[in-house]
């Protein structure tokens, strides 16, 4: 280790050879020593054999610049910031415009070609192909080359080569694959009840806002009587409201010691026969569903438990438009509702 305030002064000749083999020593050395040299001068270089640093001095003359690790090793750099066209590292083979730089604030982001291809921004996020080139993004498995990719050009996600949609379904849809690599929103079959309506009051009770996709609706009657003896009846109905005409539909009532004749064929709803009168109390289901198109039938079975009666009958509806609503109510329409509850599962 050797350091020197390289001024040789006029002195004898073999004190003058001396100092000039110790200025000598200095230079190959470094100018290493455990303190810094007490002379210096700007771009002189250190080697600082405490911290193990190798330093050199600023143009200024005012401070040292640490450069790396005496054990070879590199200790802090600092870079220009740089741009994607001019990233401050950039690698000899690829050009000045293929390497790394700093965007911003905590900002390291990657460029090739003059172009960013990965910012890691902060803490906040990572995004690939900031500038929105058309470039893809791919991520390889083991056996699977397009085990996730982004396309850029159609904008497109697919994972195994499978496309995933773009925009979203409407409510209720679901993921469904077309069988050749792609996936689409697409309604399916699905069960779903309504809200319970007490039926103790009001000569109709209306269920509403039934979706288009619907196949088969149910409803269920649970203690339901009414203070007359009118036949009930159930009408369908779309948005232009509920259809009062051009049903085919006929009830019939068995047990109570009596064999009760069917119905006549009713054409203003889907009638459910009340033999007992005002007494009744039906208990079960009228099941509704779509032939084709508007083209409804329904099947029904339910007790008269206050005579232990069994009301049986079918019937069918072809509708103007798409069914979007259900009503339960009297032949007559005057008779009121007394008693239970109703409610309607419907699935698609």
């Amino acid at each position: 280790m050797a350091q020197h305030d390289y001024v040789i002064a006029n002195q004898s000749g073999a004190a003058f050879r001396a100092d000039l083999n110790n200025a000598l020593a200095a230079i190959v050395s470094q100018n290493s020593g455990a303190a810094e040299p007490s002379t210096t001068y700007a771009y002189m270089p250190w080697a600082d054999t405490t911290n193990g640093l190798f330093k050199i001095r600023n143009a200024a003359n005012s401070g040292w610049i640490t450069l790396y690790q005496l054990d070879g090793e590199w200790s802090t750099i600092a870079l220009e910031n740089g741009t994607a066209a001019a990233p401050s590292l950039y690698f000899k083979d690829s050009g000045t415009d293929t390497g790394v730089y700093s965007p911003g604030a905590d900002q390291v982001a990657i460029a090739t070609g003059g172009v960013q291809r990965v910012n890691f921004s902060g803490s906040t996020e990572v995004v690939f192909n900031d500038g929105g080139a058309d470039v893809d993004f791919r991520i390889e498995g083991d056996t699977d080359a397009n085990l996730f990719k982004v396309d850029a050009g159609t904008d497109q996600v697919s994972i195994s080569s499978i496309a995933y949609p773009k925009t979203d379904g409407t409510a209720d849809q679901s993921l469904v694959t077309d069988g050749s690599g792609g996936l689409g929103f697409a309604t399916r079959a699905r069960l779903q009840s309504g809200s319970a309506v007490a039926s103790t009051s009001g000569t109709a009770i209306d269920f509403t806002s039934i979706p288009s996709w619907v196949k088969r609706i149910t409803v269920m009657f649970n203690a339901v009587s009414t203070n007359g003896s009118s036949d009930m009846q159930i009408q369908l109905g779309d948005s232009g409201g509920v259809e009062i005409t051009s049903y085919a539909s006929v009830s019939s009532a068995t047990g109570g010691g009596t064999q009760i004749v069917p119905t006549a064929v009713v054409t203003t709803g889907m009638v459910i026969k009340n033999e007992t009168g005002a007494g009744a109390t039906f208990q079960g289901f009228i099941a509704f569903v779509n032939v084709s198109a508007n083209i409804w039938t329904q099947s029904h079975s339910l007790a008269d438990t206050a005579t232990a009666r069994i009301i049986v009958g079918s019937g069918t509806k072809t509708l103007s438009g798409t069914l979007d609503r259900v009503r339960i109510t009297t032949v007559n329409g005057t008779d009121t509702f007394d008693a239970g509850s109703i409610n309607i599962l419907y699935e698609g």
